[in-house]
């Protein structure tokens, strides 16, 4: 056979290589393309080698749900070549601040002018802060003069909010929808009825006008601030202040100390937005050239002597019991009226103990940047305190560190609790891997490997709950032999729910490790060990407690390194053999369904059984992943859809414990299924973390960062219960 001509080889190549360059945009349409056409896109995104979801999400700037509601995505994997259909932001009719936002950038994202942002939102000057919801246009859905909609075939929620610039949350709450399942002739109401009220919040004044008589530790004392706060927000050398002046009575988001790295952003980009300079960058966070990863945790300027910056979820307790203060000291050193702080106040600490620092041993895989950020320090700070020329660390070394994240530390009366000791109860079964100990097998990944794996139980409810039962004697054995710190909660009856569990595992999210690799982190795996060490605590304070799911091969544990996650097992169960007898599938905990959430209600019925009604106390364990919420815990107590029936008692509960859980922490009322005819004096769900954000993603990985969670849980009840 004779062979082909060169040119015509040479012809073939090219066409075949122009061919798979330009398939993708040949054949570029949303995964689903029927609802493609129903979409009214504004622009397509053709994913690209290396695109997330969440990348593409931030750089449009909408959200993850968003995009996967436009494309009708199942999860959110996506492929090269994948055209995704973007809608414009500008249609969005509010704004809720995030961490490290400006208002300039905001503007330039959903394309108002700058003037306007701060016209419609009566801001004067360049200020804003991290919760607060800034109005993006004139018109609301109220001024629209539709008050109900009809669905068609292919509508979703999203998609009529968006025409009507109402959320999907107020449809939802609006028509008492349970789910987000729409059926063609289905009626929507888009306004409340008269007499219905909106969700209540607790929003707060972030700037005051000074009244003629005002003086400014008038004004700090009515805005619960400390005057010291005041004037560092307000750049005031003294005390003097005139009428019509404006004071800024809350922190912005350039006022803080850190800064998380979004993508897309360079060293350049953030020191411009604070104000520093790129070298001063480099050498507060250890930087030697010019590489940050999404994700990381930038220092923004160093602790001065004897000060201390307030990060988010700091609490005044935790500083003080770090520094061997007492809270009343400190408040007086800082001329604080209560002990509320601020993300980015500087706190006074007074004389200084000749030795302030606790020590660290570094472990393998350990590097600077990971202990100076687990012990809110910059690397320069990290390097000045121990003398180090390099950033060279070997295992077994022994560095100073902040105290203030050493969990445990002066908590106890009893110098012997040993929480390792308590993750080895079940000694002679328990089987230790990197994100154990387990107890009767491990799980066959060494850790999740991806949102959607799983591990399905291999046994039956009914075995489930029985192996578990045999474990938490063991455990509770281990914790009755510890004696104890108090009898503060003698007398008080707990029942702690951690959410999710069983068939439904939470939010599933992707974070980075300290090298830029993807890690995955299990809500529902992380709130059980965080609901477990609240109960050890509230035991040793003398307290009656019991939890609404178990885990039959798990108790406390830690991954070593953080990177070897903890893996989505199907098989938890609820803590009732009436709940397992039947010994079937459904009997799993499964979803938000009404079954699931009364199941857990019923629990706390029958161990609430004969016990003081006033000394009753239900706390369901969660972590939030919404993009719009503040990057801080949010604690929710029970309010009707209605409004008309709001649980006052657990309302006022909750207001008392934000501050022992730390800067930046708030509440709301909302309709949850589990406070619903919930028979406990004082009932709240706490949103611990918000995994929406990759900060509380990487905080959640770590032993040391859930069990000072913990404890600020059982520092709120030990302050408003005793």
């Amino acid at each position: 056979m004779m062979d082909k001509p060169k040119n015509v080889k040479i012809t073939k190549i090219v066409f075949l290589c122009t061919f798979f360059v330009f398939l993708p945009l040949v054949f570029c349409f949303p995964a689903n393309s029927i609802y493609a056409r129903n979409t009214s896109a504004d622009s397509v995104h053709v994913v690209k080698r290396g695109d997330t979801l969440s990348g593409i999400a931030l750089k449009h700037s909408v959200t993850v749900r968003q995009i996967m509601d436009w494309n009708n995505l199942a999860s959110d994997s996506i492929f090269r070549g994948q055209c995704l259909a973007i809608q414009s932001p500008g249609k969005v009719d509010s704004y809720i601040v995030r961490s490290g936002d400006t208002l300039s950038e905001i503007a330039s994202r959903f394309g108002v002018s700058l003037s306007s942002l701060r016209q419609l939102n009566d801001i004067h000057g360049n200020r804003i802060y991290p919760g607060q919801t800034l109005r993006l246009h004139p018109h609301t859905a109220k001024s629209q003069e539709a008050e109900a909609h009809v669905v068609t075939k292919g509508e979703t929620l999203w998609k009529i909010s968006r025409r009507y610039g109402i959320s999907v949350s107020e449809i939802k709450e609006i028509n008492g929808l349970e789910n987000e399942t729409l059926l063609p002739g289905m009626h929507l109401r888009l306004v409340k009825a008269d007499g219905e009220e909106e969700e209540e919040t607790t929003p707060e004044d972030f700037e005051y006008v000074v009244q003629r008589g005002d003086t400014l530790s008038d004004i700090a004392r009515r805005s619960n601030i400390g005057v010291n706060l005041l004037r560092q927000l307000n750049r005031l050398e003294g005390d003097h202040i005139y009428p019509g002046q404006r004071l800024q009575i809350r922190p912005s988001s350039l006022d803080e100390a850190v800064h998380i790295v979004r993508s897309g952003e360079t060293l350049s980009d953030i020191a411009l937005k604070y104000s520093v300079s790129v070298s001063e960058l480099r050498e507060i966070n250890g930087i030697e050239g010019s590489r940050i990863l999404v994700g990381d945790k930038l220092r923004i300027r160093n602790t001065p002597a004897a000060k201390y910056i307030v990060e988010r979820g700091d609490a005044l307790w935790e500083i003080a019991r770090a520094y061997d203060m007492s809270v009343d000291d400190l408040m007086r050193l800082n001329d604080l009226s209560s002990p509320r702080i601020y993300p980015g106040q500087e706190l006074q600490l007074g004389q200084m103990p000749s030795d302030p620092y606790d020590v660290y041993i570094v472990k393998g895989g350990d590097f600077l940047g990971r202990i100076a950020r687990l012990y809110q320090m910059s690397v320069a700070d990290l390097k000045r305190v121990n003398n180090l020329r390099d950033s060279v660390i070997r295992p077994g070394d022994r560095l100073k560190v902040n105290p203030l994240l050493e969990a445990g530390r002066k908590w106890s009366k009893i110098s012997d609790i040993d929480w390792k000791d308590l993750m080895a109860s079940a000694k002679r079964k328990s089987i230790y891997a990197d994100n154990g100990p387990y107890y009767y097998t491990c799980p066959e990944a060494p850790c999740q490997k991806h949102k959607s794996y799983y591990e399905n139980p291999g046994m039956t409810p009914l075995e489930s709950y029985r192996r578990a039962q045999r474990l938490w004697e063991n455990f509770e054995r281990e914790i009755g032999m510890r004696g104890r710190i108090s009898n503060t909660l003698s007398g008080w009856y707990f029942v702690l729910d951690p959410g999710h569990g069983g068939l439904d595992p939470g939010a599933v999210v992707k974070s980075r490790d300290g090298n830029g690799n993807s890690i995955y982190v299990v809500e529902d795996e992380y709130v059980y060990d965080m609901a477990l060490r609240v109960y050890v605590l509230l035991r040793l304070h003398g307290a009656n407690v019991t939890m609404t799911l178990l885990s039959p091969n798990h108790l406390i544990r830690q991954s070593s390194p953080p990177t070897s996650t903890f893996v989505n097992e199907k098989n938890e169960v609820y803590n009732s053999h009436q709940l397992n007898k039947d010994n079937r599938w459904r009997n799993w905990p499964s979803g938000g369904s009404n079954g699931n959430l009364s199941n857990r209600v019923k629990i706390a019925r029958e161990f609430f059984r004969n016990t003081p009604k006033n000394r009753r106390v239900f706390l369901s364990f969660h972590a939030d992943i919404q993009p719009n919420a503040p990057e801080a815990p949010l604690v929710l107590y029970y309010r009707s859809k209605s409004g008309r029936n709001v649980d006052t008692t657990s309302k006022k509960f909750a207001s008392a414990i934000l501050s022992a859980l730390g800067a930046g922490a708030y509440t709301r009322g909302q309709s949850l299924g589990v406070l619903r005819n919930n028979p406990a004096r004082y009932k709240l769900l706490l949103e611990m973390r918000n995994l929406a954000y990759p900060d509380h993603a990487w905080a959640l990985r770590y032993e040391q960062l859930r069990q000072r969670d913990a404890e600020k849980v059982v520092k709120g009840l030990l302050d408003y219960l005793k």
